[in-house]
């Protein structure tokens, strides 16, 4: 959703990215409830790095903002997983770079998190609040731990066609809201906190 379509909102959910937002809609769309209607628009800032930015433009314009973030905690070792096919001292350079990265990282989640006014945590755990939710890792592996129903379905989706793999934001809608299991509780719980949030408008 373009970026221009939250100054009309009644309240915004920042997200890193559109698969995000399909999950989001999905799981609102299972349980009735009509963001669109309710005056909540989902934007995707397209990286960690545009949140703050886009919170504190529509902050300025007084439009409430609810931001939803990955800490990326497992990022570094999977980037290392992914290079040790390489020779010593390409996959050595290789890891100096993921390691700098992850530092970057950290930093980044400390500081988004001491913006959003809570302590400044290089390596967050899953938590919903008034104001944020975020994933220790990614949305990913949060729901491959805690709704494994949720990528057996999308994994059906892909290969019967009517679903694209990867980060697909449409693949993702389809997958929450047919999925046959409920979703977890910090789902239930971002949901819970974007509706009080626009409730407060």
């Amino acid at each position: 959703m373009p970026l221009a379509e939250g100054f009309f909102a009644h309240a915004v959910v920042l997200v890193e990215g559109r698969g995000d937002e399909g999950v989001i809609t999905g799981c609102a769309d299972r349980s009735g409830i009509n963001l669109g209607a309710e005056g909540i628009s989902v934007i995707e800032v397209h990286g960690k790095d545009n949140l703050m930015i886009s919170d504190a433009l529509f902050s300025a314009l007084g439009v409430p903002c609810y931001v939803v973030f990955d800490g990326d905690a497992d990022m570094e070792e999977r980037k290392r997983e992914s290079v040790r096919h390489l020779i010593p001292q390409q996959r050595q350079e290789k890891e100096q770079e993921f390691e700098r990265q992850a530092r970057n990282n950290r930093t980044k989640n400390a500081n988004l998190l001491q913006y959003l006014g809570a302590t400044p945590t290089p390596r967050p755990t899953d938590d919903s609040t008034g104001r944020y939710t975020v994933f220790e890792d990614t949305l990913e592996t949060y729901l491959a731990q805690h709704w494994p129903a949720w990528d057996e379905r999308r994994q059906d989706l892909v290969r019967s066609g009517e679903g694209l793999g990867g980060k697909n934001a449409a693949t993702y809608l389809e997958t929450t809201g047919t999925v046959a299991t409920e979703p977890p509780f910090l789902l239930h719980a971002l949901m819970e906190n974007i509706r009080s949030l626009a409730g407060r408008w």
